[in-house]
């Protein structure tokens, strides 16, 4: 069983110095070279398929679902000092640090990437009133829009939107100044979690329109990834036996394990070879019945890192701290070298076959490594240590008007990045 003490150090501390969770960050490192690595095999002149047509393109396939586990990373990174507070009656984080921190994080490297895509490819036919709404991050709220200009950029919507649901929904649980219990709360995520896959089955039945491929893609159907995260960080407040049974117990039974692995080979099958003969609405139905399979699978090798030793390959660290860079940066050098005409000329064996994938695995992880690490050390961590120090001095300022004694403004785990 997982003591509250365990629980909280979540793995330990990273050693680069930042107070980010190692071993979280080593999943962030693996979700992110995922994503990469199943884009890489573009390079070789064929796409990764929607439905795999041989065998080796199940686990092609299933690379894409690395920005799941980055969707339940952050349920559990971003809620967590939300959840603490709120079970625990303390006030809930300051609004305004939070919302420039957050925005600090994700915007300012997304806008040179996005215009960086916008160079090189074009426009691709966006109307004026568009450009904003790709800007803000808000273009997964419009049909059609959510893989314009910069692709990779839909799962950012989401993690957006999450950030700004979150506090709403703390709020809201404290109703009338009361303190919601750790199992109330964790039920209620449970009850959200099957709302999220009623509404996916919705948009499959709506087909693969436009408001089908839209429904199916949105942050209700999506918010099944982010509640893992969320009922981990409940983990360390859950009192009663039947909860700790059913959420805490299996991350240390070996027959859970083997239940866990078989869950994720099952949902790797669902999702890359859904059957088509019977249509699409069938096989979309097929498909998204592996998103709760994936959000299982994904919750448990979570909480399995938050409750292992710490990992102190610094290497691996490193790559997991600029996680962000490699899944926005990879992007932009794939659309240079897929679709400009000097980076064409540029990819060093343009056709398919496992060894020129590996060479353009290897092609596409150098530059993308080297450029983030630089954006890490240069542009994103200045300004993480920017939106700090705002939180440090905005808290100051709320003590002073309130006369009581200044305290630093502490972010618990949201200071993470």
């Amino acid at each position: 069983m997982v003591t509250e003490s365990r629980a909280n150090s979540a793995g330990g501390a990273a050693t680069t110095g930042t107070g980010r969770v190692g071993n979280v960050d080593v999943l962030r490192a693996l979700a992110a070279f995922a994503v990469l690595a199943g884009h890489a095999y573009a390079l070789g002149g064929r796409p990764v398929p929607i439905k795999a047509q041989y065998w080796y393109d199940v686990p092609l396939i299933t690379t894409t679902t690395g920005v799941w586990l980055f969707f339940g990373i952050s349920g559990y990174v971003i809620s967590r000092p939300f959840v603490d507070r709120l079970v625990t009656g303390r006030p809930l984080p300051a609004l305004v640090p939070y919302a420039v921190r957050r925005t600090l994080r994700i915007f300012p490297l997304y806008w040179i990437c996005v215009t960086a895509v916008i160079v090189i490819d074009g426009t691709a036919g966006t109307q004026g009133w568009q450009f904003p709404v790709h800007y803000a991050l808000l273009q997964n709220l419009v049909p059609g829009r959510q893989l314009a200009l910069f692709s990779v950029a839909w799962t950012l919507t989401l993690e957006v939107i999450f950030y700004a649901v979150l506090p709403i929904l703390a709020l809201a649980l404290r109703v009338r100044g009361r303190t919601p219990s750790a199992e109330r709360v964790a039920a209620l995520v449970l009850v959200s979690w099957g709302a999220s896959v009623v509404f996916t089955v919705c948009g499959d039945l709506s087909g693969d329109g436009q408001i089908g491929l839209w429904l199916r893609g949105s942050f209700p159907a999506m918010w099944q990834m982010f509640c893992p995260g969320i009922l981990l960080a409940l983990v360390p407040h859950l009192r009663a036996p039947e909860w700790r049974r059913w959420l805490v117990d299996p991350l240390s039974s070996r027959r859970a394990q083997v239940a866990i692995v078989a869950i994720l080979a099952v949902a790797a099958v669902l999702y890359a070879a859904a059957p088509l003969r019977y249509g699409v609405v069938v096989y979309q139905l097929a498909a998204d019945a592996s998103r709760p399979l994936f959000a299982i699978g994904f919750g448990f090798l979570l909480g399995a890192a938050i409750r292992a030793r710490p990992v102190r390959a610094r290497w691996i660290l490193h790559l997991g701290l600029v996680s962000y860079g490699i899944y926005l940066l990879h992007a932009v050098l794939l659309d240079f070298l897929y679709f400009d005409p000097v980076g064409r000329d540029l990819v060093p064996l343009p056709h398919g076959g496992l060894p020129a994938y590996l060479v353009h695995l290897v092609y596409l992880a150098i530059p993308t490594i080297l450029l983030a690490m630089a954006s890490w050390r240069w542009f994103e961590r200045p300004l993480i240590d920017l939106g700090r120090r705002f939180g440090d001095r905005w808290s100051r300022r709320r003590s002073a008007n309130a006369g009581a004694s200044p305290a630093p403004y502490v972010a618990a785990p949201e200071r993470r990045g």
